[in-house]
């Protein structure tokens, strides 16, 4: 082989090798994009089935005449978690997509936080047997947040 052939050869590996890597490169975004909407998606399906169980939560507790101050608390800390995460959704797009996954971000802690202390509420009551359906739906939407989240954030996990 001369000189020519080899300077064509080690030319054309190199060419090649930038394409594949620029190819791998778009490929990977693209995913990712993907891996984010889905994550995005599995959190606020979450959030929706966390609040609608939260609000069957409550409805039970006024049945039976439970008015306690962590409850209300809780409560209020859902709802405002709910609307962080709604309004941080409607951000997602354009300039304001950095504020929108910050009050998303915020807004699922705040929700977490407030299911704590709502499970803790109904503890302290012993109304556990009666609101176990809502407590396990609960349950199943806090996994949904937390693996969306982790998809959403990192491109990974298994968002519903």
């Amino acid at each position: 082989m001369n000189k020519r052939s080899r300077y064509f050869a080690t030319s054309l590996i190199v060419f090649l090798s930038i394409g594949i890597f620029a190819a791998a490169g778009y490929l990977y975004a693209a995913q990712s994009d993907e891996a984010m909407m889905k994550g995005q998606k599995a959190m606020m399906e979450g959030a929706k089935q966390m609040m609608d169980a939260n609000k069957t939560i409550m409805g039970i507790m006024e049945k039976k005449g439970i008015k306690d101050a962590d409850l209300m608390a809780a409560q209020k800390m859902m709802t405002d978690g709910y609307d962080m995460i709604t309004k941080g959704e409607t951000m997602m797009t354009g300039t304001t997509k950095a504020e929108g996954q910050e009050m998303i971000k915020k807004g699922a802690k705040m929700m977490l936080d407030a299911q704590k202390t709502t499970n803790a509420a109904v503890q302290k009551h012993e109304m556990v047997k009666e609101c176990s359906i809502a407590l396990d739906s609960c349950t199943y939407a806090e996994k949904k947040i937390n693996e969306g989240a982790l998809q959403w954030f990192f491109g990974a996990g298994g968002a519903y």
